[in-house]
């Protein structure tokens, strides 16, 4: 089974995309189980979230969704984005290629 050590590689962060509630209750049992963490925060007080950024030496954090959403839109793309689901589910091309926000909702706007 892959691991979030193994999703990171040989990057020094990457930045997860978890489309449903589901995929964060996986996510965060790995997480705790593998040592990684929201600071000082023990792992039941985790809040879910769609978009976390993830780092070697353990760290974690929620990106602001117009971060995410943004980083699809410049040339500064910013760390590796991955499709938590399809790491999961063993695919070779793991990568995350779309946002799966809209700008506009973000905004207020329809």
């Amino acid at each position: 089974m892959r691991n979030l050590r193994e999703m990171l590689g040989n990057e020094e962060k990457v930045w997860v995309y978890l489309e449903s509630s589901a995929e964060w209750e996986r996510f965060a049992a790995m997480a705790a189980e593998e040592g990684f963490s929201f600071g000082e925060l023990p792992a039941e007080k985790w809040v879910p979230g769609h978009a976390v950024a993830v780092h070697r030496n353990g760290s974690m954090g929620h990106l602001a969704m117009f971060i995410w959403v943004m980083s699809f839109a410049g040339a500064e793309s910013g760390p590796e984005k991955i499709d938590f689901r399809r790491f999961i589910e063993g695919a070779g091309d793991f990568s995350c290629n779309s946002s799966h926000f809209r700008m506009r909702l973000l905004l207020g706007r329809r």
